[in-house]
């Protein structure tokens, strides 16, 4: 489970929308109105009502089709059925029948924009000391310290999943074994397909041929 600090938004933070799987629903809401649309071809709506906050779960209690109802949000991991991408919350929706439930939050706040300490390279420790970082910008740009030198890249984050551009390095020069690792970690980044993010709060970008790098938070 991961924590409120460990996230950017409060969890119900409006705009919002969630999505589930079996039957397939996709859930919205604003600061005007509450709409549910379910796969079959049911489309529900209700005036927003004051969210009930304890802790990290929040609770809409909504009249949806006559029926009353009760959404709840709440602040911890959540993988898609269908795609695997990860969510921020679990939401449930409860009142029309069999539970609904699925993930709701945008998967970029899980990115965060603060700097990422790369643990691992390829199933491989990082040399010690070797500093190398990832940071995802709100503009789409990907920074950080290649282990010798910093860098510049782009990253588009879809609900396909998560592609890295070609890198823009510094040109220091230093010890081979830093520069071989700085090599993998730059191949790796281009080889990335998606992310996750562990029980324990890492970063774990993933690539065609498995885990292509672990980070941590600072």
């Amino acid at each position: 489970v991961l924590s409120g600090a460990a996230l950017a938004a409060s969890p119900g933070s409006l705009p919002y929308s969630a999505r589930g799987q079996e039957p397939g629903w996709h859930l919205a809401i604003t600061g005007q109105a509450v709409t549910l649309e379910i796969a079959a071809g049911e489309r529900f709506q209700a005036t927003t009502p004051r969210p009930r906050r304890t802790g990290q779960r929040t609770r809409y209690d909504v009249v949806l089709g006559g029926r009353p109802s009760r959404i709840t949000i709440e602040r911890r991991l959540c993988h898609d059925t269908m795609s695997g991408m990860p969510h921020p919350d679990r939401v449930s929706i409860f009142g029309l029948g069999p539970v609904l439930r699925g993930c709701g939050g945008l998967p970029r706040t899980l990115l965060r924009t603060d700097e990422w300490v790369v643990a691992q390279i390829a199933g491989k420790p990082v040399i010690a000391k070797s500093g190398a970082t990832v940071q995802f910008l709100d503009d789409g740009a990907l920074v950080g310290k290649a282990s010798c030198n910093r860098f510049r890249s782009t990253f588009t984050l879809t609900g396909e999943g998560l592609t890295i551009g070609p890198a823009a390095t510094t040109m220091m020069a230093c010890p081979p074994d830093i520069i071989q690792q700085e090599q993998s970690l730059l191949r790796q980044l281009e080889g990335v397909t998606g992310f996750d993010i562990r029980a324990d709060g890492a970063l774990i970008l993933k690539g065609k041929d498995g885990t292509a790098l672990v980070a941590r938070r600072r």
